[in-house]
């Protein structure tokens, strides 16, 4: 799996949400998943979708849970690893290491 975008931008932690959260954006957008993350990707027609449309919607949503997983740091990786869903992984880690005050972020 590759994971060379995920090395290019700071792992998440207890103190790097706000900068963390726009680097792993444009991550994502740059690997045409971001969308799943919004939650305005629009599910799958099954009555019309092809194999390959199917094959290609997965691999996209498992790619934007993957990068999230790689881009985050090991002791935090549990929080999401139940998950196959990017934008209930996204919400977890938001909801865990978002700062919720102003003296949290300075």
């Amino acid at each position: 799996m590759e994971t060379a975008g995920v090395e290019r931008i700071q792992l998440l932690n207890k103190s790097n949400w706000n900068s963390w959260k726009e680097n792993m954006k444009f991550l994502l957008i740059e690997r045409g998943c971001w969308s799943f993350i919004e939650g305005m990707e629009p599910p799958l027609d099954e009555t019309t979708a092809t194999r390959c449309d199917k094959s290609e919607y997965k691999q996209r949503q498992d790619r934007a849970l993957a990068t999230l997983y790689y881009g985050i740091e090991e002791q935090y990786r549990t929080l999401i690893s139940s998950t196959t869903n990017p934008s209930k992984a996204w919400i977890i880690l938001k909801e865990q290491l978002e700062p919720v005050s102003r003296a949290s972020v300075i």
